[in-house]
């Protein structure tokens, strides 16, 4: 204790240990005050992580109303594309197409409900990135926030000894000097101050044992919405690929509304006039219009795309906005389709993929290889209007490239 060798002189006079006491009671004094400024730190720092955590809860609460709008409206367009691929019907246009709009309406059904799903997925992908970072923040807060507790308990520990100095400097002014009340009124303010900063301690440790709870119990809703988040993308992947076969059925319906409606054949052709938006292949590259060439690989068969041919792994770009989904087979080897509202366009051949899901005009979508029965690297490119035959793409091409 600070006073406990100066009560050991006994020879020591009356003024000398008034003096030692007193500069006890400042040393105490000043201590508490250092004490006093680190609970208010750690208060401030509690206040301050209530708040975050708030943010925390408000931020996952947003994004999970964002993903339940995107939910709804996935849900919604699925639905419709469900009921126009079983009925071939599509509401507000006749059953017998009348117009081009009429013609390729189960695509656009179709391709919205393929969109909204990517979009869905796109989000999902999002939020759980963001719950992944926040799981990992409220982990770092609740280290920080267990070093904290230590923290006080030091100081409860520092502010324990200096009450039981400023008792003892207190009970020896009786032997000190009995006259001497304004240093005695000292030790009593000093005792009674620590015992408030240990009132206050306390009521910080409930305050950091409750914030702890309230991580712990974050930690662990973070947990359970990464589990749903993968279970929801699950869900996402499931929906794309039974979209992707009504696309194909939606297709095999507009050939056969075609076949209904002859008198379009000419709009179909005009309104397909210019349909590209950009060149599905950097530059430098190089094209010759071989559609229907005769092809042996794979049994004879008429070459339905045009090859173009370009350094390997030149960017190969959605020809316009759609959603890109994958295509691989044996003869084209890594491919995509880019189902749009006037067809789709097959890229074959690629040595990766890029985008997939929603794409705009220019979204690089692989890139040029030569996967699969190929003879050196080039893009196999076909364009297949309103999901019907592949036509002959080169004038198409000629317009963009």
């Amino acid at each position: 204790m600070l006073a406990g060798g100066v009560r050991g002189s006994a020879h020591v006079g009356p003024d000398v240990r008034l003096v030692a006491i007193r500069g006890a009671l400042f040393r105490v004094e000043a201590r508490l005050d250092l004490a006093a400024a680190a609970v208010a730190e750690l208060e401030g720092r509690a206040e301050a992580l209530g708040a975050r955590l708030a943010g925390l809860r408000d931020a996952a609460i947003e994004a999970e109303r964002r993903l339940r709008t995107y939910e709804i409206v996935r849900e919604r367009r699925r639905s419709l594309a469900d009921e126009v691929v079983e009925t071939g019907r599509v509401p507000g246009h006749p059953e017998v197409p009348e117009t081009v709009a009429d013609l390729r309406a189960p695509l656009v059904v179709v391709g919205k409900a393929m969109r909204a799903n990517d979009r869905l997925g796109v989000a999902i992908l999002a939020e759980r990135a963001a719950t992944e970072r926040r799981l990992v923040e409220v982990r770092g807060l609740l280290a920080g926030l267990r070093e904290e507790a230590a923290t006080l308990a030091e100081l409860e520990r520092r502010v324990r000894a200096e009450l039981a100095d400023a008792t003892a400097e207190a009970a020896s002014l009786g032997a000190a000097a009995p006259a001497d009340a304004g240093l005695a009124q000292d030790a009593a303010v000093l005792i009674d101050r620590a015992r408030e900063e240990l009132a206050r301690i306390d009521r910080a440790r409930e305050e950091l044992r409750a914030r702890e709870r309230e991580l712990l119990e974050e930690a662990s809703r973070l947990g359970e919405a990464l589990g749903r988040l993968r279970r929801e993308l699950r869900g996402v992947r499931r929906a794309n690929r039974a979209l992707t076969e009504e696309m194909a059925l939606a297709e095999l319906l507009v050939a056969a509304r075609l076949g209904q409606a002859p008198d379009l054949v000419g709009e179909v052709e005009i309104a397909l006039d210019g349909v590209l938006q950009v060149c599905p292949v950097d530059q430098p590259m190089a094209y010759t219009d071989n559609w229907h060439a005769p092809r042996w690989s794979g049994g004879f068969h008429l070459h339905e795309g045009i090859d173009i041919f370009a350094p390997p792994g030149t960017p190969v770009r959605a020809p316009f906005d759609g959603v890109a989904v994958v295509a691989d087979n044996p003869l084209g080897g890594i491919a995509v389709k880019v189902f749009g509202e006037v067809g789709y366009v097959y890229g074959a051949h690629l040595s990766e993929r890029g985008a997939l899901g929603e794409v705009r005009a220019g979204d690089v979508i692989g890139y040029v290889g030569e996967t699969g029965n190929a003879s050196g690297p080039h893009l196999h490119f076909e364009y297949h209007p309103l999901g019907g035959e592949a036509v002959n793409p080169f004038p198409f091409l000629n317009a963009v490239c």
